[in-house]
């Protein structure tokens, strides 16, 4: 999660300080970006919609409600920007290529194993997520892979809770039984 930036910085961007503007980008842009990639899967991709999503916060910052967090609006452009780009033909005609070495974070005790079933399990669960309708991926990126409480992602995404709620459900059981599917016929020993 970025650092929080100050409403004085914001104003000072919506003003049009290129400096301010430069550092409410500095401070988010790793976590739009990381957000951008769990829904793509493609750094070049990512890169490109982190871009756009500044370029947005950039032509719409004077429109910013400061009774709303920062993160919580740029949380919602990136999504609506993945969400756009997964309906667009390219979105839905790519290949699907995960670079699992920029999402893994292995710590010095793992081992080759580890790793390796730490990679598959990965794989599995993007490749489950890919499958679900675009709503139920939003939320469940927004809420188990980023960690936004229900608030937030009823916020970002403009959703009752009851809503977030049914679709994170139909999310988890639908990745749950693709992971069960594959390792119950493989090595039952990982779970």
């Amino acid at each position: 999660m970025p650092e929080p930036i100050t409403p004085e910085l914001i104003q000072e961007a919506a003003s049009g300080s290129q400096q301010a503007f430069r550092a409410i980008v500095e401070a988010n842009q790793r976590f739009v970006y990381a957000v951008a990639f769990r829904f793509v899967h493609d750094q070049h991709e990512a890169e490109d919609i982190t871009q756009d999503v500044f370029v947005r916060l950039w032509k719409n910052l004077h429109a910013y409600n400061a009774e709303v967090k920062l993160t919580t609006w740029l949380y919602k452009i990136v999504t609506n920007r993945c969400l756009d780009f997964l309906k667009s033909r390219h979105g839905r005609h790519r290949n699907n290529k995960v670079d699992l070495s920029l999402q893994l974070n292995v710590n010095s005790t793992s081992t080759p194993e580890t790793d390796l079933h730490r990679q598959e399990l990965t794989t599995l669960v993007y490749a489950a997520a890919d499958e679900l309708t675009p709503k139920q991926k939003a939320v469940f990126i927004l809420r188990d892979l980023e960690g936004l409480t229900s608030d937030e992602v009823c916020e970002t995404l403009s959703m009752t809770a009851g809503n977030v709620k049914s679709n994170l459900f139909h999310a988890r059981q639908k990745i749950a039984e693709k992971l069960k599917n594959k390792y119950q016929t493989t090595d039952k020993s990982f779970l």
